[in-house]
């Protein structure tokens, strides 16, 4: 997004390099994602970001894949539904993936459903991480 002084903004490389170092630091994910290896998409508005996992842990982000990527789903929002979900106490509806899914109509979770709910339990620990990190970084 923007980088304002002194402010590291949600998906912005270095929020992501903060992301990968704190997923790989998670004792939690060492345990019950070591068997997840697999890449999805994440859309913050028109901007799509490829997240490769490996072993549970962030491997690669890649900012605008190209067509000879490929992911096995996709979580789609706007960056109000980012930053609303990203808050520490998030409003109604923004507290879970699932329930965003359900009834906030500017996000998705597009994709292979089978595979989503496979390595829900990942996912959701890394969204986790991610929202201990917040929307901006002082």
């Amino acid at each position: 997004m923007v980088e304002e002084a002194g402010t590291t903004m949600f998906a912005d490389p270095a929020w992501f390099k903060l992301l990968q170092d704190a997923v790989a630091k998670d004792c939690e994910l060492a345990v019950f994602g070591r068997w997840s290896t697999l890449s999805f998409a994440l859309q913050v508005g028109e901007t799509v970001f490829l997240i490769r996992l490996l072993n549970g842990k962030i491997e690669e982000i890649v900012k605008e894949p190209d067509t000879s990527d490929s992911w096995s789903f996709k979580l789609s929002g706007s960056p109000e539904d980012w930053k609303a979900f990203l808050q520490e106490t998030p409003p109604p509806f923004h507290h879970d993936l699932l329930a965003m899914n359900a009834r906030i109509s500017t996000f998705s979770i597009e994709g292979d459903w089978h595979t989503f709910v496979q390595h829900i339990r990942v996912v959701k620990r890394i969204v986790r991480i991610a929202r201990s990190l917040g929307y901006s970084i002082d």
